[in-house]
């Protein structure tokens, strides 16, 4: 491993010269005999885990083994036996929690996409603020508890490198459920979204915020709070009709959560948005305003069969156009999606 330092680099020394290390026999690894196909281990990486096997056959709990991990680490953050082991040293150890954070932050930078370091982050926050005793304060003195601050200002610095990090996103939601942020979260979210209309992550974090926790496959929408998303939707609709996320967002929403109003207020409100000169030939051209409304008027054939010969001809009429004009290069799905009309 080389170590960076101001503008120097050095090879680290090897453990096999450390005085620190003599006690201890390294175990390589049993490639098998006759192995066909053994991995390529660098030198050092090899001299590492012949250590860190060695510590871990015997249960070591010690300064130098935390310190062996974070190397193994750097250089092959995916090895989760090995976060699982150092989860165990900082516990034990009694570390400093902050001081294992920054650590954190600094193998984040390096490797954001990396699963272990955001769960070792999971077990290092809870530490420092247990959620029980967070739950005894209002949502406001949560936010402003250093503790949380800290992590809300590292998701926000993460999240902006890259927007679509889901990562960051999973992580996000794990704090804000696990410590009730849910006002300060949809104010997060219309930010985002304000951004960048585009960003399909931040209407994945919307649907997340307005179910508050609640179980998705039971919830029904409060029709106030639907009524309020539809208006939302159609406003950001306006910016860029041709934007697949606010079309999912929303019809994904009503289906689950308030069915029969996809038509009877979602319905009215595209229609009416389509009609506007000003919106009219980009919501007619667009396939995302013509699904839709196949998605929808297959709902309302599903809650009104005498309106079901009628709604089938319009889903009809909807899927030649998408295969056809509007949406050719997936004109097999909408063909597919046709011939499954009368199961409606």
């Amino acid at each position: 491993m080389r170590i960076e330092g101001s503008e120097q680099v050095e090879e680290a020394v090897s453990l096999a010269q450390q005085a620190e290390w003599q006690d201890i026999t390294p175990i390589e690894q049993e490639e098998g005999e006759g192995s066909m196909c053994p991995i390529a281990y660098t030198d050092e990486y090899r001299e590492l885990m012949g250590y860190l096997r060695a510590v871990m056959a015997v249960g070591e709990v010690s300064e130098r083994a935390l310190a062996l991990t974070a190397r193994v680490i750097e250089e092959n953050p995916g090895h989760y036996t090995v976060w699982v082991y150092r989860k165990r040293l900082v516990e034990e150890l009694e570390s400093d929690i902050a001081e294992e954070l920054d650590w954190v932050c600094d193998i984040s930078c390096k490797f954001p996409k990396n699963y272990q370091l955001w769960h070792h982050r999971e077990s290092l926050v809870t530490r420092l603020w247990a959620p029980s005793n967070a739950l005894l304060v209002s949502e406001d003195q949560r936010i402003t508890n250093p503790v949380l601050r800290r992590e809300l200002q590292f998701l926000d610095a993460a999240i902006d490198e890259d927007s679509k990090n889901f990562h960051a996103w999973s992580y996000r939601q794990w704090l804000v459920s696990t410590y009730a942020l849910w006002t300060q979260e949809l104010a997060f979210v219309d930010t985002m979204i304000n951004q960048d209309v585009r960003n399909n992550s931040a209407w994945n974090q919307r649907y997340f915020a307005i179910l508050a926790n609640r179980n998705p496959s039971v919830v029904r929408l409060e029709a106030d709070v639907a009524k309020s998303e539809i208006e939302y939707v159609v406003e950001h609709i306006k910016l860029a009709p041709n934007n697949d996320s606010p079309w999912s967002y929303v019809t994904g929403l009503l289906l689950r959560h308030a069915p029969s109003m996809l038509y009877t207020d979602l319905l009215p409100r595209i229609k009416q948005l389509a009609a506007d000169n000003a919106y009219q030939a980009a919501m007619t051209l667009t396939p995302f305003y013509w699904s839709a409304l196949l998605d929808i008027y297959e709902q309302q054939s599903a809650d009104h069969p005498d309106l079901k010969k009628q709604l089938i001809d319009e889903s009809s009429a909807i899927c030649d156009q998408l295969a056809s004009e509007t949406d050719i290069i997936h004109c097999r799905y909408w063909n597919f999606r046709k011939t499954s009309l009368d199961t409606c």
